[in-house]
């Protein structure tokens, strides 16, 4: 059972993986082209992702709760078409509404990074860069909300395939914008952030039209009526989106505070900490995708009322995780040089050798971050979204910022310090949210009340 549980979990985690991983393709290949522009492109660029990626990542918190309700629905019931419709229109509304406010905010988001400290010539090559981006956030965010649909159906194959076809166009348009070539205007950083929001765009309508065209997905309707809703209806789709988006929103917060703290430092530091964090957030996507995965897995076995399965479900999935990052801790230790020169050639530089000690630091951090996230995929099954939620911005905004403040901006260790206060927040919400899902996937009789509670909402 436990072969057969792994080899289902890696059957539905691996094109889920490597969509995220495709993803993240399309925006590591805007760092590495910026990274030869200039280093005030990429550092402009990295301010600016992690400002549209603390946003980014609450919405797509909100595009969870569509594969949460659709699993569990199909758990209880394969033909519950009704149920599964209505998960993807709430999901599109919840989302479009949140994405809308995100845009505004991304707009506007000048004074923010006055506030925050960033030097203002900084400022005016990221704010417009920030602008342009903002065009593609509400495709991108809705293509996680179908993608979520697809997921539940365990048929991720068709988003993968889709992702990696836009890798390749985001290079070449990208390319072509950022330094003129192939006939195009040289817009450098304005060039990268048209690029990717016409590939964002391009990518939902490639998706909605598959899902329009496949016999099986197009049977659900999603057309039908999608922005019609009730009360009701959303209350529920928010009760499990809402504390995900929270929860995300705590972690991106997390690392984006972080950018703004390396930000003060200068901006050799925070260009450094982006091609580090890139590499970071690379093998992250394994277990978020494990994640995304685990909350399929577990939600099925729990509609149909399986706690073994649900255990079994859960835990494998996050030895898989955990066992992944391991080996990407020891890859980052081994061959920290070696990665980080693919960014930045020069060894001697100051980005080079402080990306390379920052990537130290992510090796330490990486085995309990995959633990955090398929812990907290694996709770998401169960709809138990709220008590992680707290738990996870406990240990970011209560230990882990606190201590990247003090170790980054009061101590010699400076870029260092930050990193270090990183990894201990992430421990923390490891070991709390494993703890999370043992008390929950060990307690059926009170999770099944909870569920049905849920359920009946």
């Amino acid at each position: 059972m436990i072969l057969k549980e792994a080899r289902a979990t890696l059957a539905l985690a691996l094109p889920i993986v490597g969509t995220q991983l495709a993803q993240m393709a399309i925006h590591t290949t805007d760092v590495l082209l910026l990274a030869r522009l200039s280093e005030r492109a990429l550092a402009a660029s990295a301010l600016a992702v992690s400002v549209f990626g603390f946003f980014l990542m609450i919405c797509l918190g909100l595009a969870m709760g569509t594969s949460a309700l659709a699993a569990q629905a199909l758990g209880r019931d394969r033909s519950d078409d009704t149920s599964v419709r209505h998960a993807v229109h709430d999901g599109l509304i919840a989302t479009g509404v949140a994405s809308v406010v995100s845009m505004v905010a991304l707009w506007v988001s000048g004074p923010l990074l006055l506030w925050s400290g960033q030097a203002p010539d900084l400022i005016a090559d990221t704010v417009p860069f920030l602008r342009i981006l903002s065009i593609g956030f509400l495709p991108l965010v809705w293509f996680a909300v179908l993608r979520g649909f697809t997921a539940a159906l365990e048929r991720p194959r068709p988003a993968m395939v889709l992702m990696l076809i836009a890798v390749a166009i985001n290079a070449v348009l990208n390319y072509g914008l950022i330094f003129g070539a192939f006939g195009l205007p040289r817009l450098e950083l304005i060039g990268a952030g048209i690029g990717s929001a016409a590939v964002d765009t391009a990518l939902l309508v490639a998706l909605a039209l598959y899902i329009r065209l496949d016999a099986h997905l197009a049977a659900f309707r999603l057309a039908q009526g999608w922005w019609r809703s009730t009360t009701a209806r959303l209350g529920r789709y928010l009760r499990i989106s809402a504390p995900i988006a929270l929860t995300f929103a705590s972690e991106i917060g997390l690392f984006s505070g972080a950018a703004l703290l390396m930000g003060r430092l200068g901006a050799a530091e925070v260009a450094a900490h982006q091609i580090a964090l890139q590499w970071s957030a690379i093998t992250f996507m394994v277990p978020m995708g494990i994640s995304q995965a685990a909350t399929v897995r577990v939600g099925l076995a729990a509609g149909a009322d399986d706690w073994q399965a649900v255990r079994r479900a859960g835990w494998i999935a996050i030895a898989l995780g955990v066992g992944f990052m391991a080996c990407a801790g020891l890859m980052f230790w081994q061959a920290g040089d070696w990665l980080i020169a693919v960014f930045v050639p020069a060894s001697h530089s100051p980005v080079h050798v402080l990306a390379v000690a920052y990537l130290s630091w992510a090796a330490l951090f990486q085995v309990v971050d995959g633990a955090q996230s398929v812990a907290n995929g694996s709770l998401r099954g169960l709809h138990d979204t709220a008590l992680p939620m707290l738990l996870a911005a406990g240990g970011y905004w209560l230990a882990a910022f606190p201590a990247a403040l003090w170790l980054g901006l009061h101590t010699p260790q400076r870029g260092e310090g930050v990193w270090a206060g990183l990894a201990f927040g992430l421990a923390l919400v490891a070991v709390l949210l494993l703890w999370r899902f043992a008390r929950r996937a060990g307690r059926p009789a009170v999770a099944a009340v909870t569920l049905s509670r849920v359920s009946a909402g």
